[in-house]
């Protein structure tokens, strides 16, 4: 990082910005101009899952960049989901049927979005496997627009539990009420870092103190050696900022932009990226964050409802949409809320017995000490 914060802050003003000079990226888009749109949501979304892997991962894994969608996960649920904090910012009047509504909605988006699930799912670091991918059997353009619903239901759900009088019939009001008035509510109690961070940026109530190890260099940014986290965390803000609006923007504005590109404008730019490996990145980096909503907002149904409450409506979901599928009913150690639901048994934030998700297959998914 520059020791002159002016040089930083003359940088990152336009989605240009945000193609590495001399890279892969710029030859592409020197040849395919129209590709800038995708290059700049790509290697934002990027950036943001690198700050995820980064902050939540132990000394060992960062040197060895062989990071974990099941570990980093854990790591996060250890380190931010605490009750007592969590229920200062619910709201008392719990709308059962609506935050089941909504949640239900994001596990069955997720999981049409993660099909066909391979143990390379879990695979967070800087290959790329084989074998296809969550999502892989369907469209880029469509891949991106199911995970922007999966998305915005977990959101409404944690909206439902923050202010039950909200109307989450409209993503763009959703999303911007979010941003500018619930986050600062949620921030540290049911919404944390990296998904805390907004346009205004850096307030350091949202960035918490990271592990002493990333100051090293071989924690810095793998596709631009010479960023650390701190140069990361500039930049989405300057993302941030680059959104339509003047409001308080965040990932959920960036990841709602991301959404309209995709399903309008981007089409056809996305038909012609045959790169298989910009393609396996984006559809990996975009489950990240999908995976890591997901677990905020049923964090928040089981703060809200009960561990009780919250076991009955996934094993009704279980018994109703997952049983009657081969896909996912022979692949339940993949299923992503039951890597979550194995996470928070595993963090005992639950106690009560899971036994429906016994899967018929080995297991891939790891544990971290706890």
């Amino acid at each position: 990082m520059s020791d002159q914060p002016w040089e930083r802050d003359r940088q990152f003003r336009e989605r240009r910005d945000f193609i590495p000079e001399y890279s892969v990226d710029e030859l592409l888009l020197d040849g395919v101009p129209e590709f800038l749109d995708y290059l700049f949501y790509h290697n934002v979304l990027d950036r943001f899952c690198w700050l995820l892997k980064l902050h939540y991962s132990d000394r060992e894994t960062v040197k060895r960049k062989r990071h974990r969608l099941d570990t980093v996960f854990q790591w996060f649920g250890k380190r931010n989901f605490q009750f007592d904090r969590a229920k200062e910012c619910l709201d008392p009047v719990i709308e059962r049927e609506q935050i089941e509504y909504h949640l239900t909605k994001g596990w069955l988006n997720e999981a049409v979005r993660s099909d066909p699930l391979q143990p390379s799912y879990l695979d967070a670091g800087t290959t790329i496997s084989s074998e296809s991918g969550p999502g892989s059997g369907g469209m880029v353009s469509w891949n991106l627009v199911q995970s922007y619903y999966g998305v915005y239901e977990y959101l409404s759900c944690l909206v439902k539990c923050l202010d039950h009088a909200v109307d989450t019939r409209g993503h763009r009001k959703v999303v911007r009420g979010f941003s500018s008035n619930l986050l600062g509510r949620a921030n540290g109690r049911l919404v944390f870092y990296p998904f805390n961070m907004t346009s205004r940026t850096p307030d350091r109530d949202y960035i918490p103190p990271h592990p002493d190890y990333l100051k090293y260099q071989y924690a810095n940014y793998p596709r631009d050696p010479r960023r650390h986290i701190g140069d990361l965390e500039h930049e989405i803000e300057r993302a941030f900022r680059l959104i339509d609006g003047t409001h308080t923007r965040s990932i959920f504005d960036f990841l709602y932009e991301l959404r309209l590109w995709a399903n309008y404008t981007g089409v056809r730019a996305l038909l012609k990226l045959d790169d298989g490996g910009y393609q396996n990145f984006l559809m990996r980096n975009i489950a990240m964050v999908l995976f890591f909503v997901g677990g905020m907002a049923e964090f928040a149904a089981i703060c809200a409802l009960g561990e009780a409450s919250y076991l009955k409506i996934l094993q009704g979901f279980a018994r109703d949409y997952v049983n009657r599928h081969d896909r996912f009913a022979s692949n339940k150690f993949l299923v992503p809320f039951y890597i979550r639901l194995r996470s928070y048994k595993h963090l005992r934030i639950v106690t009560g017995p899971i036994d429906f998700i016994i899967p018929r297959s080995g297991d891939p998914v790891q544990f971290i000490g706890v």
